[in-house]
């Protein structure tokens, strides 16, 4: 299941948490208050920001509730439309000659530097996204395969046996660019 419905938000709460009544309420298209029991502490709302906090979820407490934002979505209005934010998925890639201004600072600019790896790394479609908290990456590559990316061992599931292939360092680009979480789940 992809995106934020109350469905994935309420899979998060188990056995673990107080039992009682959780209303999982939508307050606007990108966001969720979970309200816990009367039972529930300060510490059990607490308990359920951290594992909610994974990926593109952004959990806080609010008010004794529980606040769950899409964090792909900004909130500013302009023309009442959300502004996306980049999630880790296609970039367009640009070639620079010699330095063209303003491509300076974009990580997937190619040039004449980058060895291959590291160009089809900047230019080939490949989704990236946080599988699990301790590094552990999951790429969709264009050839509609799937590649777990360890950046903490520097491993990766693809074929490719040379030091650190174009998964690898897609993963590391989005990362530094801050387009996926950090290892520990965190977003930048």
């Amino acid at each position: 299941m992809t995106g934020l419905t109350a469905h994935r938000v309420a899979a998060f709460i188990t056995d673990t948490f107080p039992n009682g009544r959780y209303t999982i309420q939508r307050t606007d298209e990108h966001q969720f208050t979970i309200a816990l029991p009367e039972t529930a502490s300060p510490w059990d709302v607490l308990r359920l920001v951290e594992p909610l906090s994974v990926g593109p979820l952004s959990a806080v407490r609010h008010d004794g509730d529980v606040l769950v934002s899409d964090t792909r979505w900004s909130s500013v209005d302009v023309e009442n439309e959300p502004d996306a934010v980049t999630d880790g998925g296609v970039v367009p890639a640009t070639v620079d000659n010699e330095h063209s201004s303003g491509e300076a600072g974009n990580l997937f600019t190619v040039t004449s530097d980058d060895e291959p790896r590291t160009e089809r790394a900047k230019t080939e479609d490949m989704d990236v996204s946080l599988l699990e908290k301790g590094g552990i990456y999951e790429v969709h590559s264009a050839s509609d395969s799937y590649y777990d990316v360890d950046v903490v061992s520097g491993e990766c599931s693809c074929p490719d046996t040379a030091d650190r292939c174009k998964h690898l360092r897609r993963v590391d680009l989005e990362i530094k660019g801050g387009l996926v979480p950090r290892p520990d789940g965190r977003l930048p």
